[in-house]
C-alpha cells in the first residue's frame, strides 16, 4: 500500500537543453553554493541525476551531457554513481527515489547550419579565342 505523500511515481518535466545542465555547470553551482538539493532517480535501466539550484526556485534540472541534451545521463551502477557524486558534488545529502520512469524527451531543436543558403550560381558562357 502506498503512502498518499508516495514519491516513487512522479511526473517529471521533459528533458530538454532549457532544463538540462553539463557537470562542469553543476560542479560551478557546488563550489558558489547554489546547490539546493541532489536526487537520484532509480528506473530499470540505471539511475539519473536531477538536481535543484536555490536561485532557480523548484525547477529541477537533469544531468546530461553535451552531445544528448534531450536525455538524462544515464549511471548504470548506483555505488559508482555515489562515488562520482561524492568526488565532483560533495554535498551532505543525496535523495533517492526508487521505481522511477526517464523523464520524456523534450523537443528536438533543428540544428543551425553554420553556413547560410548561397543564392544557386548560374553557370558562366565560355567563349573560345582564337577561333573564327
Amino acid at each position: 500500500m502506498t503512502a498518499p505523500n508516495d514519491r516513487t511515481h512522479m511526473n517529471r518535466t521533459a528533458c530538454s537543453p532549457a532544463n538540462s545542465i553539463l557537470e562542469g555547470d553543476l560542479e560551478l553551482a557546488v563550489q558558489q553554493q547554489t546547490l539546493k538539493k541532489l536526487t537520484i532517480a532509480e528506473t530499470p535501466d540505471g539511475f539519473y541525476v536531477v538536481a535543484q539550484l536555490k536561485w532557480a526556485g523548484n525547477k529541477e534540472w537533469y544531468l546530461t551531457t553535451r552531445r544528448e541534451r534531450e536525455q538524462p545521463r544515464l549511471f548504470k551502477d548506483l555505488k559508482r554513481l555515489n562515488d562520482h557524486l561524492k568526488t565532483a558534488y560533495p554535498t551532505d545529502s543525496v535523495e533517492i527515489l526508487r521505481n522511477q520512469q526517464l523523464p520524456p524527451q523534450g523537443e528536438t531543436a533543428t540544428p543551425v547550419t553554420a553556413t547560410p543558403e548561397q543564392p544557386e550560381k548560374k553557370p558562366k558562357k565560355t567563349t573560345k579565342k582564337g577561333n573564327p
